[in-house]
């Protein structure tokens, strides 16, 4: 019973993990007049900070990385964190919260497949049912946006906000495969350890953002200024939320959770983040999804669980 009851526990602290990362989507949908540049700066200065000052109080400020290991780090906490969540925010800012929402919550599909080309393994016929559902939701959510004014859009441009969801997607993607084989290939390094670089690299990273922001979009302190003081306190609020309890809680969440339940299990609760992503958006919007878009997100959710559990099959086979 006592080990049921442990086993539960793991598995809800994964379902707050993935419940604070729907949170991601929200903020910059409810702060679409700020640019993205500057709520990813900020979220990751703040997510950084306290990944630095967490090290120090853990006796962990003096560690030391070889250089390679220290370049790794930072391509790979470009992938899952300043690049990655850059290009969401842009996606957010040109089709609303469905379209990144939904097309993050084929991770576990992206990173089977691109899996699949790195080792040269033939996709399974079987995967095709659960990938041609996702094709067919992708394309009746899209109908709904060209065709009817459906709220999912914030500057109406659907093209170029897929295609920064899709990068924010294929970047996560990356970081994924990569942080999970470079734990495997160098378990010298503990998890607490290179956690903290990658924190760290996320700040650093976020500053060089902002100097780019200055010198090429223009953007400098005086940019806030133009805004009301209760926009930038909402501005201030969702940034710490995003950067302490999106970026720094919720990771550690699932950090402990992942270490106790299957990987299959994690999979699925993954999955979870779109649900909560959507809901909070409709929420927001202070609506309900219509029929045939209800329909869409159905169809893409159901071809990710398919394609997930056709390819657990297939492992489990080989």
């Amino acid at each position: 019973m006592a080990g049921r009851k442990g086993a539960n526990f793991y598995v809800a602290l994964g379902v707050a993990a993935n419940a604070l990362w729907g949170a991601a989507f929200i903020v910059p949908y409810a702060l679409h007049d700020f640019p993205s540049e500057l709520i990813t700066i900020f979220r990751y200065g703040v997510y950084g900070v306290v990944s630095l000052v967490m090290l120090l109080f853990s006796g962990l400020g003096s560690m030391r990385f070889s250089l390679p290991i220290f370049m790794m780090g930072n391509a790979i906490s470009f992938c899952g964190n300043v690049g990655y969540y850059f290009f969401l925010t842009l996606g957010i800012k040109y089709a609303g919260f469905v379209y990144p929402a939904l097309f993050v919550g084929l991770l576990p599909v992206s990173v089977i497949l691109l899996g699949m080309v790195q080792d040269k393994f033939q996709m399974p016929f079987r995967l095709l049912p659960g990938i041609a559902l996702i094709v067919c939701g992708i394309v009746l959510i899209n109908y709904l946006n060209v065709n009817d004014s459906s709220g999912l859009l914030l500057d109406g441009d659907p093209v170029r906000g897929i295609i920064f969801s899709l990068i924010s997607l294929l970047l996560l993607t990356i970081y994924c495969i990569a942080n999970a084989r470079f734990l495997k290939s160098n378990v010298g390094v503990s998890s607490l350890r290179w956690a903290g670089l990658l924190g760290v690299c996320a700040l650093w990273q976020s500053v060089l953002l902002s100097f780019f922001a200055l010198m090429f979009a223009g953007y400098d302190i005086s940019v806030f200024r133009t805004y009301s003081a209760d926009r930038l306190i909402a501005f201030l609020s969702g940034v710490i939320f995003l950067g302490i309890f999106v970026s720094y809680l919720a990771m550690w969440m699932w950090n402990v959770s992942s270490r106790y339940i299957s990987s299959i299990m994690a999979g699925r609760l993954l999955c979870l983040e779109t649900i909560f992503a959507l809901a909070y958006g409709y929420a927001l919007d202070a609506r309900i999804p219509r029929e045939l878009e209800f329909l869409g997100i159905c169809l893409i959710v159901l071809g990710g669980y398919l394609v997930q559990r056709s390819a657990e099959r297939v492992n489990m086979a080989a």
